[in-house]
């Protein structure tokens, strides 16, 4: 789910554009956009879309905007309007907004480790904007009103990019867009100032010193200011020509030995079978990722969700050139897990003391610009896995579960792919890869018997074929998991529940006892 402010205002679902209606729905949707998970009274909706003489229908003609929006979106379940005291409140990731997007990426810059990492942050965030704020849905006075602190917000990310650029020596690459930039907003002084250095470092003092004084002149005559204290100190510089203004990007750290980038997948696991739907979905899922996705594997005990999960993942490790991570979660807590994962990106030493807020922060931080997978086994909440997202780039975080995961997929934007048992088809083939397809095709009703006493379960027919294969025939196996289920049905009281009959059989049942030795 992706909610567009920062331009005209826009929603998409999976790539698709919803239709959002007339002005006043589309400035409704966008004043609850930017207070997302919090509620917005009737009144203050009245007063931003009509500023002047709302009519007396006005808090009908809301209702009637939000009962519109609530029919866009009813399809779709990251995203609820829903009614709160005298007032409406849409509850959704807020990180499917644009607006808190930006402001999270701008935080993340100023926490960054260096002014390269902090350059791809300030980018992407400078990227998510379209053009003015609420573009095409508040009138002027509301758009200045709502949308003025967020240009001011743009504005500063901006000159906070072209600092760090000109520490690390870009003066020259910048000259044009500092020219266009001054042009644009006169009375920056920040600006006028990476003009005046730009020029300076360029050989051009010059031309510098006549930037500095035509802004002066544009102070006293349109505002009667003089300029402040860092543009004085600055101009004075460049007069008496300081060495220190012709510094360049601090010197690098001393070279360190190479480091690969990490490669912890668990090895892929012998003859995968089937899976041809669930394998496209990820393909397509994670074709040109551009932001970070998460997607989750969903199944009961056996379905094989970790070997689709890190059969895939060999398969498009290429995609992901800074590394693949893995973690089981059933041996970490997201703290312990966080350490773990910092290590392995090389910032191990920077997270003692941090608390798990502090520690995420960081994760985010150095994840930031990368393309990474991030394989998290037997997730047992959403809430262990929400600090182990990625920040800003093209990674996967990819997530097994027997939960439903349903806030991670409602509040934080995972994509579910529930695995189903496999096909009478897949799950013969799977018994002919480990058995031999010869006995396949001799004992092939006994062979789809036993399939089916597995629930067609991946490991419970792993488990029945390492039975098959120390000596025992496919009939007598058949035999012995009927004959369990038999007795197991006849001492239960109450009969078993549908849910519980995938426990029935000794093979299943091993499989649900042995799956974490898995």
């Amino acid at each position: 789910m992706e909610f567009r402010i920062l331009g005209t205002v826009e929603a998409y679902h999976d790539g698709h554009r919803i239709g959002l209606g007339p002005r006043k729905q589309r400035l409704t949707l966008a004043i609850l956009a930017l207070e997302a998970n919090r509620p917005v009274p009737v009144r203050r909706l009245v007063e931003l879309i009509w500023p002047e003489s709302p009519p007396r229908t006005a808090e009908h003609a809301v209702r009637v905007a939000v009962s519109q929006l609530r029919t866009a979106f009813k399809e779709i379940p990251e995203v609820d309007l829903v009614s709160q005291g005298s007032g409406y409140l849409l509850r959704t990731d807020p990180a499917s907004v644009d607006v808190h997007r930006f402001r999270d990426l701008v935080q993340q810059a100023r926490l960054a480790p260096d002014d390269h990492v902090r350059v791809t942050l300030l980018e992407a965030a400078l990227g998510l904007w379209r053009g003015p704020a609420l573009a095409g849905a508040a009138l002027p006075e509301v758009q200045e009103r709502l949308g003025g602190g967020l240009e001011e917000a743009r504005l500063t990310a901006l000159e906070d990019r072209l600092t760090a650029e000109l520490r690390l020596g870009r003066h020259l690459d910048l000259l044009e867009e500092l020219t266009e930039l001054t042009r644009a907003h006169p009375f920056r002084e920040r600006l006028t100032c990476q003009l005046m250095t730009a020029l300076y470092r360029s050989g051009q003092a010059g031309v510098a010193l006549e930037a500095a004084r035509a802004a002066r002149r544009r102070l006293a005559d349109e505002i009667g200011l003089d300029p402040g204290p860092d543009f004085q100190r600055l101009e004075l510089a460049i007069l008496r020509n300081d060495p220190d203004l012709l510094a360049g990007p601090p010197a690098p750290p001393p070279p360190s030995p190479a480091r690969r980038p990490p490669a912890q997948l668990p090895p892929p696991v012998s003859a995968f079978t089937g899976r041809a739907a669930q394998l496209r979905w990820l393909d397509e899922a994670t074709r040109e990722l551009t932001t970070p996705l998460t997607a989750a594997l969903l199944g009961p005990a056996g379905a094989g969700k970790t070997a689709l999960a890190v059969h895939w993942a060999h398969l498009a490790r290429e995609r992901f050139p800074d590394g693949q991570l893995h973690l089981d979660l059933q041996e970490y807590g997201s703290r312990r897990a966080l350490s773990r994962l910092l290590r392995a990106l090389g910032g191990g030493e920077d997270d003692r003391g941090l608390d798990i807020e502090e520690a995420a922060a960081l994760y985010r931080t150095q994840t930031a610009g990368r393309r990474l997978l991030v394989l998290l086994d037997n997730v047992a909440a959403s809430e262990q896995v929400r600090p182990l997202l990625p920040g800003a780039g093209g990674s996967l975080t990819l997530v097994t579960s027997r939960a439903s995961l349903s806030g991670l997929i409602a509040l934080d934007g995972a994509r579910p792919l529930r695995l189903p048992p496999l096909s009478p088809a897949e799950a013969r083939e799977l018994l002919g890869r480990l058995i031999g397809p010869d006995r396949v095709r001799a004992e092939a009703a006994e062979v789809d018997r036993l399939a089916e006493l597995c629930d067609h379960l991946p490991a419970a027919l792993r488990l029945a074929a390492a039975d098959a294969c120390a000596g025992r025939t496919v009939a007598e196996l058949v035999n012995e998991l009927e004959a369990e289920q038999e007795e197991l049905v006849l001492h239960a009281a109450p009969p078993p529940k549908p849910a519980e009959r995938r426990k029935l059989g000794r093979a299943g049942r091993h499989c649900n006892r042995t799956m974490r030795q898995l």
